[in-house]
């Protein structure tokens, strides 16, 4: 009777538990429907964290001051080669190429092509294959960095979202502080069954008369609007921290009703 082969042992690699966060795209789609995108939470390695943890765990025989000496260096001459138009390979990570975002005519000057140069990167096969090693551990959304409370007037507070054709009116709200490349204050007329979804951008009134500018509120004079069913909107290209966004962020109230 033949004997069985031995198994061979094999070691799996443990797998690692990530965070997904999924949120909402503001870039403007053809549907019309609001589209969503995802990002792993994850956290960073610097070289030195890498090289504390060679030392503390005694695989390697020279200083860490002299491996760090080394990256640095070996740094240097990859930036310098990139600066001359080199495309870098990261060791088994991929390659960092110099390449040009967007699209570019025969006619365009070469000033204008130049600052259309960006920074490429093709991920290796290596790479890729070592994302085989996450799982998603949980899917969530994160805690909202925009967002309106209510609309109501100065003068009538208790009354909220209940306006009158010019008076002097407040938006409360969490991160609605206009500024950056791209903002303003609109009100855009919906009728009373109103879905939720914006009316195209060419139908929204802009309150130019903005007295107030801060974080959490708003006040400015209710112009140019006749009675009716309203949705004032807040487009500000600042984070809840402040600083400029590359796009703006768009977000509306619920609805209000001008008397």
């Amino acid at each position: 009777m033949p004997r069985k082969k031995p198994s061979i042992l094999t070691i799996e690699e443990p797998k690692t538990s990530v965070d997904v966060v999924v949120r909402d795209s503001n870039l403007p789609s053809s549907d019309g429907k609001a589209h969503q995108y995802g990002s792993i939470v994850h956290r960073k390695a610097t070289v030195r964290s890498i090289l504390a943890e060679m030392e503390e765990y005694h695989q390697t025989f020279v200083s860490k001051e002299t491996l760090f000496y080394i990256a640095e260096e070996l740094s240097r001459r990859m930036m310098d080669k990139f600066k001359r138009g080199y495309s870098i390979e990261l060791l088994e990570f991929g390659t960092l190429y110099p390449t040009i975002k967007g699209t570019v005519s025969q006619t365009d000057t070469p000033s204008k092509i130049k600052k259309q140069f960006d920074v490429g990167f093709s991920p290796s096969d290596e790479a890729r294959a070592a994302l085989q090693n996450l799982t998603v551990r949980n899917v969530r959304r994160p805690s909202v960095q925009h967002c309106i409370f209510c609309v109501v007037n100065m003068f009538k507070p208790e009354e909220k979202n209940q306006l009158q054709a010019g008076c002097m009116a407040k938006i409360t709200g969490k991160a609605i502080k206009l500024g950056g490349e791209k903002s303003g204050l609109y009100a855009v007329a919906v009728d009373k069954s109103w879905s939720g979804k914006l009316p195209e951008r060419e139908n929204w009134i802009e309150m130019k008369h903005v007295t107030q500018n801060k974080p959490s509120a708003l006040d400015f004079y209710v112009e140019n609007l006749e009675s009716g069913f309203y949705v004032f909107i807040v487009e500000t290209s600042l984070s809840a921290s402040g600083k400029e966004l590359k796009n703006s962020v768009v977000i509306h109230s619920g609805m209000v009703q001008i008397n």
